[in-house]
């Protein structure tokens, strides 16, 4: 971390602060005017071009004022942290949305957390559901459709729903799925997909000689749905919201690259995934984020967590100003209350 004379940090802080509320350069008189800076405005002027030098304020016209760089901002989110500027808690003004937050199932919850999360926020929510992989089954459903087609449904522990239509090689009578469903319940109910998918290779490899046709096939139709549902889900909601932003929505190119780059689920899921191994709440500030998105972004994340282990993210993607104070203990709130409504599911 870069050392700063107390000054300096001062005169950062009240740089950044300014420029979050209008996103437009900062010049030397409007800081000195600060009740909390007791110097003049050539000596404001001279410790922002120190701060310039030190690669943390940046000047984009000659006779414009001064904006904070990724690491600039970087500096001032420690320095909140660090004195205690970032109130950890609920806060009043949108404790009362967040408590609208009400599901019967995963998928359900996260979306309607990421909508909440949205609106009090301005910004882009992201959360990312428990991969199907780690999650334990509640009930497995066939349904015929006809002899090469049968409709596979899996429910999970937490509630969530997973469907798919397998086109099965063999024949299979109508008169034999129930067999297939009372077999396959005994083999999957309880157990999380990936010990399910371990089980129906051991199974697969001795049904040649011990089991009968209908248990081969019942095994041959799950190992195809086990290969098909082990992603998570990531629901992104307010990702216009980026357009209130001036200095994003100037650049049309900027902005539809951003757009572009939240469709790419898999992308940002694989970045969550990264990011997002410790319990505390995290600020990835322009680079930090690993998107190859520029430095103009940042994404303050938390992980929420099913009977002590984590199963999904919950963060806020905007432009570098934002609300630090108020946006970090928003996430850190909002995973505290997915991890108790996943508890109280289990």
């Amino acid at each position: 971390m870069t050392l700063l004379r107390e000054r300096q940090i001062m005169i950062l802080v009240q740089v950044v602060e300014l420029f979050n509320r209008t996103g437009e350069p900062v010049g030397s008189a409007a800081v000195a005017r600060a009740e909390t800076i007791s110097v003049s405005s050539a000596t404001v002027r001279n410790v922002m071009a120190e701060l310039e030098g030190m690669g943390l304020l940046h000047q984009p016209h000659t006779s414009a004022g001064r904006v904070p760089t990724a690491s600039g901002m970087r500096l001032y989110v420690d320095h909140l942290v660090a004195t205690g500027a970032v109130v950890t808690g609920p806060h009043a003004d949108w404790l009362a949305t967040l408590s609208e937050l009400e599901a019967d199932d995963v998928g359900q919850m996260a979306r309607s957390a990421g909508l909440l999360v949205s609106q009090i926020s301005h910004l882009t929510s992201l959360v990312s559901t428990p991969r199907l992989a780690a999650a334990r089954l509640r009930d497995v459903q066939l349904s015929w459709l006809s002899e090469h087609r049968i409709l596979v449904v899996l429910i999970t522990e937490d509630g969530r729903v997973f469907n798919r239509v397998v086109r099965m090689e063999e024949a299979v009578e109508r008169n034999s799925i129930e067999r297939m469903r009372n077999y396959l319940s005994e083999l999957v109910v309880g157990r999380s997909l990936v010990e399910v998918r371990r089980r129906v290779r051991q199974e697969l490899a001795a049904s040649e000689s011990r089991y009968r046709s209908y248990v081969r096939r019942a095994l041959s139709l799950s190992q195809q749905v086990l290969d098909l549902a082990t992603g998570a889900e990531l629901y992104v909601e307010g990702q216009l919201n980026i357009l209130d932003f001036g200095e994003l929505a100037h650049d049309i190119a900027r902005v539809r690259e951003v757009l572009r780059t939240l469709e790419d689920k898999e992308r940002v899921l694989d970045v969550l995934d990264r990011i997002c191994e410790a319990r505390k709440v995290q600020t990835l500030i322009g680079s930090e984020l690993g998107l190859d998105l520029g430095d103009d972004l940042s994404l303050i994340a938390c992980g929420y967590y099913r009977e002590g282990e984590q199963v999904g993210l919950v963060g806020v993607l905007g432009p570098l100003r934002m609300n630090y104070a108020r946006i970090i203990p928003l996430v850190e709130h909002t995973a505290r209350m997915l991890s108790k409504e996943l508890d109280e599911l289990s």
